[in-house]
């Protein structure tokens, strides 16, 4: 029971000097708006006031740089636009293209079909006037 009672003793103990040591590590480092978990983001303060003078900028130069930002968003997008159009386009030959040899070979198939059935309707033609001549 005594070795319960040191235990519970000792938790306690261990309780109350722990927020102490935690204070104690926190009294050497800056207090800075991180939770200090590395996946988080820092915080923003609230109001302008409370940012670092080497941090606060007028509203000229964040609309400034929000016109800046704006505009390089643009000019991304249109060399993305640009882009696209080009690959489309050489898309659009590539089908042009297949589609042009595809008619090619048809036509090609369809006179060479054309030509044998001619000359078989020439042979038939022939046969009949050598047949006619030997009467």
């Amino acid at each position: 029971m005594g070795s319960n009672a040191e235990q519970a003793a000792g938790s306690a103990a261990a309780a109350t000097t722990a927020p102490a040591a935690d204070l104690a590590t926190h009294r050497g480092t800056p207090l800075t708006r991180v939770s200090g978990r590395t996946w988080k983001q820092p915080k923003k303060p609230a109001h302008r006031s409370m940012m670092p003078k080497v941090l606060r900028r007028t509203y000229e130069q964040r609309m400034q740089q929000s016109r800046e930002h704006k505009a390089l968003k643009q000019a991304e997008q249109e060399l993305r636009d640009e882009k696209a159009a080009a690959k489309a386009a050489h898309r659009e030959r590539l089908v042009e293209r297949r589609k042009k040899r595809e008619e090619k070979v048809e036509r090609e198939r369809y006179e060479t079909e054309m030509a044998s059935r001619k000359r078989q309707r020439m042979k038939r033609k022939e046969l009949r006037a050598r047949v006619h001549a030997k009467h």
